[in-house]
This record gives structure tokens, C-alpha cells and sequence, in this order.
């Protein structure tokens, strides 16, 4: 083989081995309680909005601070502190991804993005209901 075509593999070997490790690192979601134990470092955090819990938000005080609280996938629910906007039918999510840091008494989410039901899905209730 030629030389460029070496070097050529092992860059690309590279590049991909970069990719797959930046990938591995933000896809991982962990707890409430893994992410306590190390306050310095941000993670993602995947759970259920808890919808009998209050959701604060008040735009005229301040547009860039919400709350909410969430249950992680171990059932431990913590109170969430955002500063960005509350988006729109927030309480509506089924499941909300954040990404933030552990805080004594709340988790501080950086960004928070919560997926809501499809439209297509509610458009199928009532159809599924019918054919009962």
C-alpha cells in the first residue's frame, strides 16, 4: 500500500474513534443520585414530569426561570430549576431529557427538552375507543 493511502485509514480510523467517544458521552443518562455524587460535572437526565407537582413560572417576574419537578427512572423525584424560557404546553410532556448539573436542593438544568404525544397518537384515541 502507499503511504498516503495509510495515512489517509489511520486519520479516518481517527476521526471515527472521536465520534463514537463524544457520542457515547452524551447520550448516557444517569439519576438524580448519580449525578449528586459528582455536583462538578453536567449529565443528562431522562424521567416523567410529575403533573400533580407545581410547574413555576411567571414571565412578567422573570421569562428565564421555570421549575418544575421530575422522576427519574430509579423514582426519585427531584425538584428542576431552568433558566430559559418555559416553552410552550411544557406541561403536556410525557417525558422530559434535560441536561444540567446536581445543586444541594434541586438539579439545575441547562437545557431542558421535553417530548410531548404526537398529534397523530391523540388523533388514534378516539378511533382506538370506537372499535372497543
Amino acid at each position: 500500500m502507499k503511504p498516503k493511502v495509510i495515512a489517509l485509514i489511520a486519520i479516518m480510523a481517527v476521526v471515527i474513534a472521536v465520534i463514537v467517544a463524544s457520542y457515547g458521552e452524551t447520550s448516557t443518562t444517569v439519576t438524580f443520585t448519580e449525578a449528586e455524587s459528582n455536583p462538578d460535572d453536567d449529565f443528562y437526565i431522562t424521567g416523567q414530569l410529575m403533573k400533580d407537582m407545581p410547574v413555576e413560572y411567571d414571565p412578567v417576574k422573570d421569562p428565564n426561570y421555570f421549575s418544575f419537578y421530575l422522576k427519574d427512572k430509579d423514582g426519585e423525584v427531584r425538584k428542576v430549576v431552568a433558566h430559559e424560557p418555559k416553552l410552550q404546553d411544557f406541561e403536556r410532556a410525557t417525558e422530559v431529557t434535560m441536561m444540567g448539573t446536581a445543586r444541594d436542593d434541586h438539579f439545575e438544568a441547562k437545557k431542558v427538552m421535553p417530548k410531548c404525544p404526537s398529534k397523530y397518537e391523540e388523533e388514534l384515541e378516539p378511533a382506538q375507543a370506537d372499535n372497543r
